[in-house]
């Protein structure tokens, strides 16, 4: 028996984020936030009617792009767009037990388990990115964290705002590339190595190895980036990501 394919109503709900992020265009905090918003709201319905018979990329594709209005409306309080597009969750969740379900009948629960760590992981990037990339200003605490702290751990002395703006971007870049690489299954080698190694540097720029290890210390400690250190670092070995990538060709076709 055919499983169920939830991709009609992804595009539905996808029209429905599409629709809030332009009707509600007044919310965005300039020009930049509202393209990259809107552009990724209606790439929701895009990617799931153009993947409606591929039930993996009709999941992975709409829950990026879902992610990624999602996450940006929540930290600007653009509570219309965020929980409209957030509907799109319910299909995509039903679309993931379908996919995974299909995963674990034809390459077994390894093939399976590995696969759902590797887009947790993955598309949980995007909810970093979004921040650095995504709005028309930086947040003053954003650029007063890569000036001073970044600047005076690095160079000794604090950098100018435009140079703290410059470095945010070049992290968002690495993180939207993880993003992508783990997320959704391309070149996922490289991204597990250059995930562990962004987690590294992130630590060390920030001062939590000095804080100590407990995450809830105060100025956070380096708990959380090591757990997400360890479960990222044995997507660096061969063979290990899972079926449902787009790297794994013969997945895609099927």
């Amino acid at each position: 028996m055919e499983s169920k394919n939830y991709a009609n109503i992804i595009v539905f709900t996808g029209l429905l984020a599409a629709a809030s992020a332009i009707i509600n265009a007044d919310l965005y905090d300039g020009t930049w936030s509202e393209v990259a918003t809107i552009a990724a709201a209606i790439m929701i319905p895009v990617t799931a009617y153009f993947n409606r018979k591929n039930v993996a990329l009709s999941f992975l594709l709409p829950l990026f792009f879902t992610t990624i209005v999602v996450r940006n409306a929540d930290q600007h309080d653009w509570s219309m767009i965020g929980w409209i597009a957030a509907i799109s969750y319910l299909p995509l969740l039903a679309q993931c037990v379908v996919v995974m379900r299909r995963t674990f009948i034809k390459e077994g629960p390894t093939e399976t388990a590995l696969s759902m760590l590797r887009i947790f992981i993955g598309m949980n990037w995007l909810t970093h990115c979004t921040e650095k990339l995504f709005v028309s200003s930086h947040d003053a605490g954003l650029v007063n964290f890569f000036a001073n702290g970044f600047g005076n751990l690095v160079v000794g002395h604090p950098l100018t705002d435009s140079t703290a703006n410059i470095l945010i971007v070049l992290g968002g870049l690495v993180e939207l590339a993880t993003a992508i690489s783990l997320g959704l299954g391309v070149l996922s080698r490289f991204g597990a190595f250059m995930s562990a190694g962004y987690l590294i540097v992130a630590q060390i720029v920030g001062g939590h190895f000095a804080v100590g290890y407990t995450w809830i210390l105060p100025g956070g400690g380096w708990e959380l980036a090591f757990y997400y250190f360890m479960v990222t670092i044995p997507f660096m070995l061969p063979n290990v990501g899972g079926s449902v990538a787009l790297e794994r060709m013969k997945f895609a076709r099927s």
